[in-house]
């Protein structure tokens, strides 16, 4: 899975400019129109996919924090430490962007999230997985990047069951569904030869793209673990243009639609 990353443009070259990662420098292609140094932008796999304001970076950086608040926890690290850690590395991001610092909010207390859990839908898409030791990190828990990887593979199966796999995207219909945003709500850990169980279903469906909504569930602790919001977009196959979703394609997602019966 593929996250977009805010930067700020500094040179703007024709197809290509120069984007400043918080102190990395890295040129990207460019995927929108009128550009200017100064800009704020979400990269997503090497390309400028739309402009940001202020508060949406700071948003998206929300979710990092976030991710690394629940990692810090499963490591043993206390919550107010992981706390200030998270915040620090936030505010550094943010200045090294040029963007004026918030006032950060506290993170929600974990025990409160762990017990309030999004109903999983009767008509979710589910698949079964263990956590392999590649999965895991050297305390023999899952790495958090590894929540989001195993979101992504239940809905490329979802695609698959429906006979929309990414080949039959790519090759028949010249299109191609990258993940443009994605937010994750860690709850609990997935340790070594853990069963657990993805499921997913769809949001929303618009002209051009599908909100699919992911929750893990620990089938070894019998506890939801992990909830994530994926928002994926349509476009050509070389990443230049937005284009609308096939209508068959529409169709077979609909009964995964929350709310289909």
């Amino acid at each position: 899975m593929c996250l977009g990353v805010p930067a700020r443009v500094e040179e703007v070259r024709g197809i290509t400019a120069i984007a400043d990662f918080g102190g990395i420098k890295r040129e990207i292609l460019v995927g929108v129109k009128d550009l200017q140094p100064g800009d704020l932008v979400m990269v997503h796999a090497g390309m400028a996919i739309g402009k940001l304001t202020e508060e949406a970076v700071i948003e998206n950086l929300m979710v990092y924090k976030e991710l690394f608040v629940a990692e810090s926890l499963m490591r043993g690290e206390s919550e107010e430490s992981a706390k200030r850690t998270a915040e620090k590395e936030i505010e550094k991001i943010l200045e090294e962007l040029g963007v004026e610092k918030p006032m950060i909010k506290e993170t929600e207390d974990v025990r409160t999230a762990e017990q309030v859990e999004t109903p999983i839908p009767p008509n979710a898409f589910k698949r079964r997985y263990r956590a392999s030791l590649s999965d895991t990190d050297y305390l023999q828990v899952m790495h958090y990047t590894n929540y989001l990887r195993y979101c992504e593979r239940a809905q490329q199966e979802l695609l698959d069951s429906i006979g929309f796999g990414y080949a039959k995207l790519i090759h028949q219909h010249g299109l191609f569904i990258p993940t443009v945003e994605t937010s994750i709500r860690l709850k609990g850990p997935i340790r070594l030869d853990n069963e657990f169980e993805v499921a997913v279903w769809v949001e929303e469906i618009g002209r051009k793209h599908i909100r699919f909504k992911n929750v893990i569930r620990n089938l070894t602790s019998n506890k939801i673990v992990a909830e994530a919001t994926t928002i994926a977009v349509c476009t050509d196959i070389s990443l230049m243009e937005g284009m609308e979703l096939p209508a068959e394609l529409v169709e077979k997602l609909r009964p995964y639609m929350e709310g289909a019966k």
